[in-house]
C-alpha cells in the first residue's frame, strides 16, 4: 500500500472513511507462452501502443517486478507487474466459456503475470482500466484470475472488454458464494468489494431452495453499492425491489458481529466459521417488512419474503447502470440484428417505456421491459410483450408494438448453445456463427 502510494509524489490516492484499510485488486493473467512474462520492460513498452498512457515506471529495489503509472484519460493509477507461479484454486468460479481444448491449454501454464493497482473512487473506471492494462500487456492472454473477487475470466473477454467504450458490468466486480453443508442451511457472501472500499455483503440462513434469490438481493444491493462508491450506513434502508404489487423490499446492513448473535454459534457463517476469514469488513442484509419495522429499526431476515421472490419481483436498478446497459447493447447491436430470423434463433429485447402519469410523480419514469422480437425493419422493430407491466396499466403481454432501435436498453439472443449477451458476444463465434453473412 505505502509503495504503491509513495512512488509517484504527484499520485495521492483517497482513502474511504473506514476504520480499516482498502485491498489492492490483485489479478494473475495466464499468458499463451509464459515466455512472454520473462521481460517486464517489454511489456510495459506494449502500453504505448494502447489509448493509455504510460506516464512513468520504476523498478523496485527490495522487492521483484515493476511498478507502472498509466493514465486513462484524466485518472492515474499505480499498476504493479510481477510474476508468479499460477494455479486456479478449486473454489474460483469459472465466470465464461471455455472449449475443453481452452482448458487444456490454461492448465499447462505453470507461471502467471501479477498485474495489481488500487482503485481510486472512479470503481467502474478503475476496474476497466485494470483491463485495458491486461488486454495491452497480453492481447492474446489465456485467461485472468481475478483473486479479489476469486473468479475465472476468459481472455477472449478480456479483449472484448478493453476495446468497448463502456464498462463493464458491477457484477464483475464481485462473486457472490454458496456455502452449504449436510443440512438445509446456505451462507452466502461476497468477494470482490473490499478492493472497492466498501464492505463485502452476506446472508445468513438462507436455504438450497432459496439462495439463488436471495443472491440476487446481495447482486441488487452491491450494484448500487459500486455505483455511489460510498459504504452502506448500518441500519440504513435501500429500497432494492417491488417484490409485488404495493409490496417493496426495504434492505439493510448490520455489522456481521452483531448479525451471527442472532443465530446458534454453530449455523453457517457463524462465529465458528469467522476464526480465520470472513471476519472483517462484511456486512450482513437484513430488511424491514414494515413501515413500523423501519421507524424501530427492527430488522429481520429477507425470508420474509420468500413467497415473492420467485414471482418475478423488479429490482431497481439505477438511472445509471440503466444506462451503461442500453450503450452497451447499441454498441454491439449489429451482433443482435445479425442473428435475428435465423434458423433456431430466439431474441429478447428490453425496451425502456415511459410509465402512467401517477408513477412519474413518484419518480418511476420509465419501466424496463421485455418484448419478444418479431421482425427488423430499417430503423424500427416489431415485437411482442412478454410480460405484464407494473407501472404502465393499459398495456398488457401480448401486445405487438413497434419501436425505434434507440429506444432498446438491453438485448438477450437465446441459440441451441445457450444465450448471448451484449456482454459476451464472443461466444457466439465459438458457437461457429459467421456473422459476416
Amino acid at each position: 500500500m505505502a509503495l504503491l502510494g509513495n512512488l509517484f509524489g504527484e499520485h495521492k490516492e483517497k482513502q474511504p472513511e473506514n476504520t480499516w484499510e482498502k485491498e489492492l485488486s490483485f489479478m494473475v493473467v495466464i499468458p499463451k507462452n509464459e515466455a512472454d512474462i520473462d521481460n517486464l520492460e517489454f511489456l510495459a513498452e506494449r502500453l504505448k501502443k494502447t489509448d493509455l498512457e504510460l506516464v512513468g515506471r520504476k523498478d523496485i529495489p527490495s522487492e521483484k517486478g515493476l511498478m507502472l503509472c498509466v493514465a486513462s484519460g484524466e485518472l492515474r493509477y499505480m499498476v504493479h507487474l510481477d510474476t508468479i507461479a499460477v494455479e486456479i484454486p478449486e473454489m474460483y468460479r469459472i465466470q465464461h466459456f471455455f472449449r475443453d481444448i481452452d482448458i487444456e491449454e490454461i492448465q499447462r501454464q505453470k507461471k502467471g503475470l501479477v498485474v495489481e493497482m488500487m482503485f481510486d473512487e472512479h470503481i467502474l473506471e478503475s476496474y476497466h482500466t485494470q483491463l485495458k492494462v491486461i488486454s495491452g500487456l497480453l492481447p492474446d492472454c489465456l485467461a485472468v484470475l481475478d483473486h479479489s473477487s476469486e473468479k475465472v475470466l476468459s481472455g477472449k473477454w478480456i479483449q472484448l472488454a478493453a476495446k468497448s467504450d463502456v464498462p463493464p458490468s458491477p457484477r464483475y466486480i464481485f462473486t457472490v458464494q454458496a456455502v452449504s453443508g449436510d443440512t438445509d442451511e446456505v451462507w452466502l457472501h461476497s468477494h470482490g468489494m473490499n478492493r472497492c472500499g466498501l464492505p463485502e455483503l452476506e446472508i445468513l440462513n438462507s436455504t438450497k431452495d432459496m439462495f439463488n434469490d436471495h443472491y440476487n438481493i446481495i447482486e441488487i444491493m452491491a450494484k448500487r453499492l459500486l455505483e455511489s462508491g460510498e459504504p452502506p450506513k448500518e441500519k440504513e434502508p435501500m429500497y432494492l425491489a417491488m417484490v409485488a404489487e404495493g409490496i417493496p423490499l426495504m434492505a439493510t446492513v448490520v455489522n456481521w458481529k452483531e448479525a451471527v448473535r442472532n443465530y446458534p454459534a454453530n449455523v453457517l457463517g457463524g462465529a465458528s466459521d469467522r476464526k480465520e476469514s470472513h471476519n472483517e469488513n462484511t456486512d450482513a442484509i437484513f430488511c424491514y417488512p414494515s413501515s413500523k419495522a423501519l421507524k424501530k429499526k427492527q430488522y429481520c431476515e429477507v425470508s420474509v419474503y420468500n413467497e415473492y421472490l420467485n414471482q418475478n419481483p423488479i429490482y431497481m436498478l439505477t438511472t445509471l447502470e440503466t444506462e451503461r446497459m442500453r450503450k452497451l447493447a447499441a454498441e454491439r447491436l449489429e451482433y443482435m440484428l445479425k442473428m435475428s430470423g435465423r434458423e433456431n434463433i430466439n431474441i429478447l429485447v428490453k425496451v425502456g417505456l415511459e410509465t402512467d402519469k401517477e408513477f412519474q410523480e413518484q419518480g418511476n419514469g420509465f419501466e424496463h421491459i421485455w418484448f419478444d422480437l418479431k421482425e427488423k425493419h430499417e430503423d424500427t422493430f416489431t415485437a411482442e410483450l412478454t410480460q405484464e407491466p407494473y407501472y404502465i396499466k393499459d398495456l398488457h403481454e401480448g401486445a405487438v408494438m413497434t419501436f425505434p432501435y434507440s429506444q432498446i436498453t438491453d438485448w438477450i439472443i437465446f441459440t441451441p448453445d445457450g444465450r448471448v449477451t451484449p456482454d459476451d458476444v464472443y461466444l457466439l463465434a465459438y458457437d461457429g456463427w459467421n456473422l459476416q453473412e
